[in-house]
């Protein structure tokens, strides 16, 4: 988390140091490959839709490409909290996946959704996980006051063109976004994230958040072969023998 095998080595090492801002106190059962399956995603996720969405029970939410292990663990977050969840996929085949998670429909993605979805000006929130060629479409969707969050990248990088905010946003609207490489800062402390309440959740059966696969430390390369070829179908976790 925050860095953590990006801006900060270690990630494979048998032992390395973390920030103390980077440690949150977590006392469970579970397994550390079910643990190790928890941070990066719940926390992100929970981050995203209780702090800069502020999602409450009843509310509508449009989860955009939500197959991503990122996204499914946004679905369970937002359907265990009570929210109608409104998810998207680039393929049919995945609709049953996705509708077993509990949410209300599955829409197909594409950067026209707000032209084609029927809460279009209804909706209270959109998580986007698309990234910049759909987040502007997402603002289309929302009703007066509600929130978009920009926290994923999954159609690519290029920059907005033309980005006009007088012009391209609607009064009223809220855009905001989250990285999970801020975690650990003066501003988001590990701590304030509410891990020891997802891992009650996940041991109580309220929430399913084991791993898609887990590998030996030997199996590294293997690991990352299958990320490459978007072979993952959830949240893979490595673990040392």
């Amino acid at each position: 988390m925050g860095g953590l095998g990006r801006t900060i080595n270690g990630s494979y090492a048998e032992f390395t140091r973390a920030p103390a801002s980077n440690v949150a106190l977590v006392e469970s059962d579970l397994s550390w490959a079910d643990l190790a399956a928890l941070p990066e995603t719940f926390a992100t996720a929970w981050t995203c839709l209780f702090c800069n969405l502020e999602i409450r029970r009843g509310q509508s939410l449009v989860i955009r490409s939500a197959t991503s292990s990122f996204g499914q663990a946004a679905v369970k977050l937002a359907v265990n909290a009570g929210a109608k969840v409104i998810a998207t996929t680039r393929g049919r085949e995945r609709f049953p996946m996705l509708e077993g998670l509990g949410v209300a429909r599955v829409d197909l993605e594409g950067p026209d959704l707000s032209g084609r979805i029927a809460e279009a000006k209804q909706l209270d929130t959109v998580l986007d996980l698309v990234g910049n060629s759909t987040i502007l479409d997402s603002l289309r969707m929302l009703r007066r006051g509600g929130r978009a969050c920009l926290a994923g990248w999954l159609g690519g990088l290029a920059p907005i063109a033309d980005f006009n905010p007088l012009l391209q946003m609607a009064s009223g609207v809220y855009l905001t976004f989250f990285g999970s490489f801020v975690f650990g800062t003066p501003g988001f402390p590990l701590s304030d994230v509410r891990l020891q309440e997802i891992a009650e959740d996940v041991a109580a059966g309220r929430l399913e958040a084991k791993p898609s696969r887990v590998f030996r430390f030997e199996e590294i390369r293997e690991s990352h072969r299958a990320m490459e070829a978007n072979e993952a179908g959830g949240k893979m976790v490595v673990v040392l023998d």
